[in-house]
């Protein structure tokens, strides 16, 4: 995987009109700080303002159409110097007819072709790494829990890619009965689907998971049926939440960097924050690597 993190430069955008003075607040949008993903992700950004002398209003969306556009509009919000927006429905027609325009950077998948700032990790191949991981531990029947057609995801789909890029590349064959749906990215919905495959697939001997808090439900799930981990079913999941070290087994995961991600995030912030009214900015999409973490859940 990448090293360092990836600036693409993209058309120059104006810089819109500013306040005349900064407030020293700017605003989080988040979709659910139940996820403990989003909300390590947000203390990092509350940690990373305060350094630099900010302060951070934290809004949770639920991934709702209409509040992620009110928060892009400014609506119900008191003057802030920008916006650090994590959509899960935003569209880019939305961030165009934006009424409140101002310094604005987004984090995540769902928009990545726009012309606004974009921060993301490559999640291709973060479950490509996480999958041929597994393989190269002697798995073969590997399992993907964590698609969501239903509700769809662009991180999802994406993990999901990287998963069949790793079996094709391995010579492995593609069985759709391994991909697994979940209704959200929670432990619960991991341990129902885990519970499922373990009953449906008998030679089943990995799983990759589209995020931690699935995997920790997959290893619940697995400890229930007397399946050991990693001896018959190697375990790996994506993020590397702080519970994935105190989970039993350990859980492998692949880790973004997320400092370089806090840094960049308050980079391209800072960077439309001092530009000249006016001034014509290049629109930047920045990858940030990751890393595989190796724990006991797939050290056969």
């Amino acid at each position: 995987m990448t090293t360092a993190p990836d600036r693409e430069r993209r058309p120059a955008r104006s810089v819109p009109a500013a306040r005349s003075s900064r407030t020293g607040l700017i605003a989080l949008a988040v979709p659910h700080l139940e996820e403990p993903y989003f909300a390590e992700l947000s203390s990092r950004l509350v940690r990373g303002a305060e350094a630099r002398g900010m302060a951070v209003l934290i809004v949770q969306t639920e991934g709702d159409h209409a509040r992620e556009v009110d928060v892009a509009n400014g609506v119900g919000l008191p003057d802030i110097d920008g916006l650090i927006h994590i959509p899960r429905s935003l569209t880019v027609a939305d961030l165009t007819r934006r009424t409140s325009p101002g310094p604005l950077v987004l984090l995540g998948e769902h928009i990545q072709v726009s012309p606004f700032t974009h921060i993301t990790i490559d999640n291709r191949g973060a479950a490509r790494t996480a999958t041929e991981h597994l393989i190269a531990a002697g798995c073969r029947r590997i399992a993907f829990i964590g698609r969501r057609d239903a509700r769809p995801s662009d991180a999802a789909d994406r993990r999901h890619a990287g998963y069949l890029e790793a079996l094709d590349a391995a010579g492995i064959a593609i069985d759709d009965a391994l991909t697994l749906q979940v209704d959200a990215f929670s432990a619960e919905e991991g341990e129902r689907a885990t519970g499922e495959i373990v009953g449906a697939v008998g030679d089943l001997d990995g799983i990759v998971c589209s995020n931690d808090s699935v995997a920790l439900g997959a290893l619940a799930a697995l400890a229930a049926h007397g399946r050991r981990v990693p001896q018959d079913i190697a375990v790996v999941g994506i993020d590397d939440i702080r519970a994935a070290r105190f989970s039993v087994p350990a859980l492998t995961s692949v880790a973004p960097d997320h400092d370089q991600l806090v840094d960049a995030a308050f980079t391209e912030l800072e960077r439309q924050l001092t530009a000249p009214l006016g001034a014509n900015l290049p629109v930047r999409h920045v990858t940030i690597p990751a890393r595989l973490v190796k724990r006991a859940s797939t050290a056969r």
